[in-house]
């Protein structure tokens, strides 16, 4: 059975605080192009994939869904979820969460749903045509996929500096190398070792077209317009390190 990092005490505490941070990946970049991706969710079924907290199902729910559905490997992260969705006075007609990984979608045999959304999770998927079939099962016709991932010219990294420094020790350019050699990478966060693979856009793509997706939108969003963040996030204004692709069952 697998088991999450997150339902560990010290590395959820961690996780806790970086999300709390207004200035965060998450709260500048990955939210506001992850719904304005998913624009109007009035009176819509919502499934979200790896939904962590539960900030994305309570902004669906804030929006007008008519219900929403989680899916977390973590269940430190689903009794948060619960806890942040009931504060915030919806129900549990409202949402329903479930302890699972995303891999095994097809259990659920009784949910379909208008979108499907997933946020910094598919990088960790070893098998995407097949989450992809499991996916276009539970959507209902022309129904929305719309997911953000770690971009691949940074999955592709294996080793070594990912920087292009100058004798100041500047960043001047970011390395690209393995990036056609996909497959799985060893990585650390937090102190923690963890997977993720490595597909390249074309990969990525493809397999969404070869199980029944048309590609609506790919955004790879980077900072150069927004000079509040420049100090925060400086090595963003010249690479996507995120990648969000909007596909419709067809």
């Amino acid at each position: 059975m697998q088991t999450s990092i997150y339902d560990q005490a010290d590395f959820f505490e961690l996780y806790q605080k970086l999300r709390k941070n207004p200035i965060s990946l998450n709260e500048v970049v990955e939210k506001p192009t992850m719904f304005a991706m998913v624009g109007d969710v009035s009176n819509k079924t919502i499934l979200d994939l790896g939904c962590g907290t539960g900030s994305h199902l309570l902004h669906y729910l804030q929006q007008g869904a008519k219900q929403v559905t989680g899916i977390d490997l973590s269940t430190k992260m689903l009794e948060q979820a619960t806890i942040n969705l009931k504060s915030a006075g919806f129900n549990t007609n409202q949402f329903k969460l479930f302890a699972g990984a995303m891999q095994d979608l097809s259990q659920y045999t009784d949910l379909q749903f208008d979108i499907i959304t997933s946020s910094f999770a598919f990088h960790y998927i070893e098998n995407f045509p097949d989450l992809l079939r499991q996916i276009y099962a539970k959507l209902l016709p022309h129904g929305q996929l719309i997911f953000s991932q770690e971009h691949p010219i940074v999955t592709c990294y294996q080793g070594g500096d990912r920087w292009l420094k100058d004798e100041n020790k500047q960043q001047i350019a970011y390395r690209l190398n393995f990036y056609r050699d996909e497959g799985e990478r060893q990585r650390n966060w937090f102190k923690q070792p963890f997977k993720t693979y490595h597909r390249t856009i074309s990969t990525i793509v493809n397999d969404l077209i070869n199980n029944g997706f048309q590609i609506e939108q790919l955004q790879e969003p980077m900072l150069t317009d927004q000079k509040q963040w420049h100090q925060e996030f400086k090595d963003l204004q010249h690479r996507p390190v995120l990648l969000f692709v909007k596909a419709i069952k067809q």
